[in-house]
């Protein structure tokens, strides 16, 4: 019933709230000697994703029946802010907190307008 739309933006929110855990997690090891910082890689898997999709221009070619990618929480390796080895800029995972809460944002009212038109189209029917 819904289009495609639906799938990538709930995807994207979850996305966001899995960052939103990810940097808070981050926040709360600031002080943790040896502690990497986490981060989150999608919007790479999903640029390779939009690149590699299939265009189906006529009714007898196969679909693209791949899901979208799923995110992954990857390690900082190589990047000590201090000598006890720690990885956590605590500006740094604010700031990328704070963008990422308004990406959320967005994404939750484009959630709601994507419902509003559908809900427009079932009370004119």
């Amino acid at each position: 019933m819904f289009n495609a739309n639906f799938q990538i933006i709930k995807t994207a929110m979850d996305v966001a709230m899995l960052k939103q855990n990810v940097h808070a997690q981050n926040i709360a090891n600031a002080e943790t000697p040896r502690y990497k910082r986490k981060y989150v890689v999608f919007e790479e898997l999903l640029r390779e994703y939009m690149k590699l999709q299939l265009t189906a221009t006529d009714k007898g070619h196969i679909q693209s029946v791949r899901g979208l990618p799923q995110p992954r929480i990857k390690e900082e390796k190589a990047l000590f802010y201090r000598n006890d080895e720690n990885g956590v800029d605590i500006d740094f995972e604010i700031a990328q907190m704070t963008a990422n809460g308004l990406r959320y944002e967005v994404l939750s009212r484009l959630m709601s307008k994507n419902i509003e038109y559908y809900n427009t189209v079932l009370r004119s029917a």
